[in-house]
């Protein structure tokens, strides 16, 4: 049973619906483990690609203001954000339905940096 109320496999979705938000909101109010996994699982993989992505957009940003190493840079790393943000998407999807079908599915690296980080 969930702290919730709700069913088990609805809160394991739920923990990646409104990516690393929803995630840190069920992890301070679940007792689950399954549904407190899911959302540290997606905490960790939603905030390590939020603070990417700001990252890249703000060196992009950053360096668009020096005339000749913004232009070279400037296809670089709106290819590299673009990446991020379909890779934001596709996991985002695949970890919905992997939550909905399997309760104990864990993503290859990042359940290396859930068990260590929190």
């Amino acid at each position: 049973m969930t702290t919730l109320g709700v069913d088990e496999r609805i809160e394991r979705v739920l923990a990646y619906s409104l990516f690393w938000v929803s995630g840190f909101v069920l992890l301070m109010v679940e007792k689950n483990e399954n549904v407190r996994w899911h959302a540290k699982q997606s905490l960790i993989t939603f905030g390590t690609l939020s603070l990417l992505m700001f990252g890249v957009s703000m060196l992009n940003t950053t360096l668009s203001w020096i005339p000749l190493l913004g232009i070279l840079t400037s296809f670089g790393l709106g290819l590299l954000l673009r990446i991020l943000v379909w890779t934001w998407f596709i996991l985002w999807i695949w970890l919905m339905v992997m939550a909905w079908v399997s309760p104990d599915y864990r993503l290859p690296f990042i359940s290396k940096w859930v068990r260590t980080i929190l």
